[in-house]
């Protein structure tokens, strides 16, 4: 939304200032190739030669001897007399004299844009340099109206109408006037912001008034992904968007002054609406595009997702998207970025004034998070939910409508959220010990194992001693050997080790310790009360 301030004078009465806003980058000054200081041509003869001969003789000679305040009329009259890029210069020198180092940078710049052939490229350097040093707070003015006039500002001679270059203005109220064909007209003093790249529209007036109408240019922040795209097309693409927000009063800051407006963050601190919002204050940043560009192939054409985030509401303004044929990428995108601007222009605004009890809750719109109650923020009429929440509090939530140029006020009383039931006691289980019946049945089968054991050991080991001999007994008439005859090994093992197996475990079954009774703590099945 342009700022638009328009300033009249009439006699000794002003008429209303019209406001309407845009937001403005500091240009920087761009200095053509050398051309300063040469000599004064030599007019042609005549009593308006002559006369123009003696108004700049004599107007030198006052600034070499050190008298700007003699010089500025004198060479104020030759320049009306005949506009001459060395009298630019002679002005120039002037203002400087007079410690106008603005006026005096904004004359040499304009001097050096003539092209005029330069005899001294040391003096030219020197214009330069004054020309480069302007602080970042002068505004750059582009003006318009009636050619050939003459333009005074603040009682000073600064050109002839229309002007080769931007004028370079310090911030605060200026005066302008007029002169055409006898005629002089003069505005009310209108004020110039701080580092803005404006257009200045001059009417003469009836009556030797003179409305002047200054519209602001607004600063905006450019992001741009491409997929499937060439550098070529992407360059394009952005040319265009730059040349269609110029259109629309709004200019794109370059990487370089993003860059320093996001200091030491990190690039994807743009998404988030703090970091925004301390940009918006620091450079006046008013707008955010983001366009997203995808390509399959040249036949499908590549589409385009636009959209525009207003800062100073904090939500999205216009969102568009479009498939644009290859052949035509410029030229759409061109359209595409006007309609975006236009969209977001035309959307009336309203306020929101939200507080809430108690303070500092964070406060988001249409999922947005634009900050903390008490919270007073200009929005887009229409239809928004607002969101409050703060920690260990119930959240409020409550769709507003905005009407154009109204006032919303919310006042949220925002409930303490119950602390949570304590956890139901855990449910004691018993588990029982042994019982006097498996504690008699253990020890009766434990001691017959234990009993069996035993003699099946002693069996076992009496066989082992009878293996390979024959006793008592006579030696058999065959004679076979009695190691042969009387072989008991195998059985007196198997006896002994099926013993020793039933004695171990008959004594285990006897002795092993009985389980005793024990609880054992459970959760409690009861549901606890939801948060």
């Amino acid at each position: 939304m342009p700022l638009r301030i328009r300033s009249q004078r009439l006699g000794s009465a002003s008429l209303a200032v019209l406001l309407s806003m845009t937001v403005a980058a500091w240009p920087c000054a761009a200095v053509p190739p050398p051309l300063p200081n040469r000599p004064m041509p030599q007019p042609a003869r005549g009593p308006l030669a002559d006369k123009l001969a003696k108004l700049m003789a004599d107007g030198t000679a006052a600034l070499i001897a050190n008298d700007p305040a003699r010089a500025q009329p004198l060479l104020e009259q030759a320049f009306r007399i005949k506009p001459t890029p060395e009298l630019l210069y002679q002005l120039g020198k002037v203002a400087e004299a007079q410690g106008q180092s603005i006026v005096a940078a904004d004359l040499y710049r304009r001097y050096l844009e003539t092209g005029a052939t330069a005899t001294d490229e040391k003096s030219a350097d020197s214009l330069r340099k004054q020309v480069l040093a302007v602080p970042p707070s002068v505004s750059e003015v582009t003006v318009a109206g009636p050619s050939g006039a003459f333009l005074l500002i603040d009682g000073r001679l600064v050109g002839t109408l229309p002007l080769n270059r931007p004028l370079l203005l310090a911030p605060g109220p200026h005066r302008y006037r007029l002169e055409s064909r006898g005629i002089t007209s003069e505005s009310d003093p209108l004020t110039i912001p701080d580092g803005r790249t404006a257009e200045l529209h001059l009417t003469a007036g009836s009556s030797g008034s003179l409305i002047a109408v200054l519209t602001v240019h607004s600063l905006a922040i450019l992001s741009i992904t491409a997929s499937g795209l060439v550098d070529d097309q992407k360059k394009q693409v952005e040319e265009s968007i730059i040349a269609a927000a110029r259109n629309e009063h709004a200019i794109i800051l370059p990487p370089d002054k993003v860059a320093e407006l996001v200091g030491g963050e990190s690039p994807s601190c743009l998404q988030h609406q703090p970091c925004l919002d301390r940009i918006s204050q620091k450079s006046e940043v008013r707008y955010q595009l983001t366009y997203s560009l995808k390509s399959q192939d040249a036949s499908t054409g590549i589409t385009v997702m636009a959209d525009l985030l207003d800062l100073a509401s904090g939500l999205h303004a216009a969102h568009l998207e479009e498939t644009i044929a290859t052949e035509v990428l410029g030229s759409a995108t061109l359209s595409l970025t006007r309609r975006l601007f236009q969209i977001a222009l035309s959307r009336p605004r309203g306020t929101l004034q939200i507080e809430s009890n108690p303070p500092s809750a964070t406060v988001s719109v249409d999922g947005r998070v634009l900050g903390a109650t008490p919270l007073s923020r200009v929005t887009l009429s229409g239809s928004h939910v607002v969101t409050i929440e703060l920690t260990d509090h119930e959240p409020y939530q409550s769709k507003v409508a905005v009407a154009p140029g109204s006032t919303v006020q919310i006042t949220a009383d925002l409930l303490r959220r119950a602390p949570p039931p304590p956890p139901p006691p855990p449910v004691l289980t018993t588990i029982p010990g042994e019982s006097a019946r498996s504690r008699n049945l253990r020890w009766i089968f434990g001691g017959v194992g234990l009993v069996t054991g035993v003699t099946l050991t002693g069996l076992g080991i009496a066989a082992l001693s009878q293996n390979g001999s024959c006793g008592d007994n006579p030696a058999p008439s065959s004679g076979t050997p009695c190691e042969l005859l009387y072989n008991t090994a195998a059985i007196g093992g198997g006896l002994v080790g099926a013993g020793i197996g039933l004695t171990v475990g008959g004594a285990l079954i006897m002795f092993w310790p009985s389980r005793k009774p024990r609880q054992v703590a459970t959760p409690s099945s009861q549901p606890s009360a939801k948060k």
